[in-house]
């Protein structure tokens, strides 16, 4: 399996921003990641999908990173189930349930991202998760051992999920039901014309910026808005009018400004509210000065 060498992986993450990675990796089935596993011994590793919840630094990254392809892009159609490698997009997911008949996998349509991803983060908006169709999830450990996993024992919650991060997602078993062909075609419809309706597609994001806080709190784009943050900018970057809980790239976007944006968020919110906002997306080579800004350490 060949290592590559300073990617730019501004080139390879939503955001389009981010330094080098001094090795990256793209294994295309169980026998090659296993092979970069033994490479890698016991050092730390990243696992890059589409980068669509992710910041990356200038500095880029001294962890090896891995892109699964290949075979871990595999989707198939089964009877009362729908079989999926890591490296499936979740809207390929969405269609291929959509256009089988099956009911429930209409809000994976327009979110960004791969399988792997989606299974990390609990991916799913409206109280509507993708663990809750699980069946099974297939990881691999750095041991190179297959482990399937149910989600009582991965335990997934809101944005997590209680599943080691040097464990590799590889492959997943949705549980599937038949319904009307037309009302699932019309629910996948509407529900995705609210969301591209309601959210940023035209300008490079990575989604949602902050969790939603508990009750009694109002939610994330709500407090962002409350105080006084909606279309705020820092360089390249600005928390989108549209949503407020977005923020885009302009065009010329540093990770800096991002960060920018995020830690004056947070401390207003804090001022404001009393609370101390999380952050929902995922940061890569930052000091943990800048980390603890923005309560990701």
């Amino acid at each position: 399996m060949r290592w590559e060498h300073d990617v730019r992986l501004a080139t390879l993450a939503r955001y389009r921003i981010g330094g080098p990675a001094d090795r990256l990796a793209r294994p295309q089935n169980l026998d090659e990641l296993r092979d970069l596993f033994g490479d890698l011994g016991e050092a730390p590793y990243e696992v890059l999908g589409t980068g669509a919840n992710i910041l990356i630094s200038e500095a880029g990254l001294r962890a090896p990173v891995l892109v699964l392809g290949g075979e871990f892009g595999g989707l198939e159609v089964e009877d009362g189930a729908i079989r999926a490698g890591a490296a499936t997009k979740l809207p390929a997911l969405a269609g291929a349930a959509r256009k089988s008949a099956r009911v429930g996998f209409h809000f994976l349509e327009a979110v960004p991202g791969t399988v792997g991803g989606g299974l990390r983060m609990n991916a799913g908006a409206r109280n509507e998760w993708l663990w809750d169709r699980v069946e099974w999830v297939d990881a691999v450990t750095p041991s190179g051992e297959l482990v399937r996993l149910t989600p009582e024992e991965a335990q997934p919650s809101y944005r997590r999920v209680s599943v080691p991060e040097n464990w590799v997602f590889v492959a997943a078993r949705f549980e599937t039901k038949e319904g009307d062909p037309g009302a699932i075609r019309e629910a996948h419809f509407n529900f995705r014309e609210r969301k591209v309706n309601d959210q940023v597609y035209d300008l490079p994001s990575v989604g949602s910026t902050w969790k939603n806080p508990e009750s009694p709190h109002p939610s994330a784009w709500q407090i962002v808005d409350e105080v006084g943050m909606r279309g705020a900018r820092s360089g390249g970057a600005q928390i989108a009018e549209r949503h407020a809980n977005f923020i885009v790239n302009l065009g010329d976007a540093m990770a800096e400004d991002v960060l920018d944006l995020m830690i004056e968020t947070r401390k207003r919110a804090h001022v404001h509210f009393g609370l101390w906002l999380e952050p929902e997306i995922r940061f890569w080579g930052f000091e943990a000065d800048r980390l603890a800004e923005v309560g990701a350490v």
